[in-house]
């Protein structure tokens, strides 16, 4: 009986393509994977255990040909033999939330992450591949808030191999926003085999140097009251701007430079569509764009271009 570990689907299928300039790898903990206590990363959690004094030790540390530094991180889906249950397979998994599973069962789930409020565009890094036959690796990020008993999605990105990469080759999981909010908690999830279906043991995968990428573009001091929200998608070098009016009416957008001078004006007659406003002509600086609807409704915000 083979037992693929694999209910931990916390994996995404979710993509949207946005240019990259200005990067922060300090908002991730160990993110080059140079710090090791017990054999285990530092800041991160893995499903490494002993169960029925059968050891389960997928996750290492790797000092042979690192992209970086000392050290990168080794994952390899491992199967091991349990008398009446048979080969149970577990794969190499690392996140920075909590993880309970039980490989005899079938049973796990992670929780949670690290406190985190800013709002990237992506999260990139290095990695090299070895799969076995059909198997596929995964690196992927979700952002959450909390209110009050229950945690919101507000984003989510992935990416996803199923070749071998025998050099170190540069990856990125591009986030797609579903509620644009200011997170409180960022937790990033990586597994050598990440298809329940197919899980292969012997599949391995190395990760290092993991960044996250924020755009050119960037709001300043956002409401995120919902009623008017600026967020800027660098790929096509707009900003897309949501609003929720009552009904629907003539909405006037205006972007301002910081003198006050008026830039461009544009009409739309909307109620909660969202509008996008292109800004590949401005140079870098601060704007302010500005929204009045027919009725008198005025919002305002500050963004930069980088």
């Amino acid at each position: 009986m083979d037992n693929s570990f694999y209910k931990l689907k916390y994996f995404f299928t979710f993509i949207i393509a946005i240019c990259l300039v200005n990067v922060y790898a300090q908002d991730i903990p160990n993110n080059g994977f140079e710090e090791w206590s017990s054999g285990e990363p530092v800041s991160w959690n893995t499903l490494d255990q002993d169960v029925l004094g059968v050891t389960f030790d997928m996750v290492t540390e790797d000092n042979t040909d690192p992209f970086q530094g000392d050290a990168c991180i080794k994952m390899e889906t491992v199967s091991n033999y349990f008398w009446l249950y048979g080969d149970v397979v577990m794969p190499g998994l690392i996140t920075l939330g909590e993880i309970e599973a039980n490989p005899l069962t079938q049973e796990g789930s992670i929780t949670g992450g690290v406190p985190y409020s800013q709002n990237p565009q992506s999260l990139s890094g290095y990695f090299k591949y070895f799969p076995q036959e059909v198997d596929t690796a995964s690196i992927g990020l979700v952002l959450f808030k909390w209110n009050e008993d229950t945690r919101d999605t507000l984003a989510a990105g992935i990416f996803q191999v199923g070749e071998e990469m025998a050099e170190w080759t540069p990856f990125e999981a591009v986030l797609e926003y579903f509620i644009w909010e200011q997170p409180d908690t960022l937790n990033i999830i990586a597994a050598s085999s990440s298809d329940e279906e197919e899980l292969m043991a012997g599949s391995t995968l190395y990760i290092d140097e993991l960044t996250l990428n924020y755009g050119p573009t960037s709001i300043i001091e956002p409401d995120f009251t919902g009623d008017f929200n600026v967020y800027p998608i660098s790929f096509t070098k707009q900003f897309r701007v949501e609003m929720n009016l009552v009904k629907k009416e003539k909405t006037v957008f205006k972007v301002f430079n910081i003198n006050g001078q008026l830039i461009s004006s544009h009409i739309f007659y909307i109620k909660n569509t969202p509008v996008n406003i292109n800004y590949s002509d401005l140079k870098s600086g601060i704007y302010i764009i500005t929204a009045t609807t027919e009725t008198g409704i005025s919002f305002s915000q500050k963004v930069q271009i980088h």
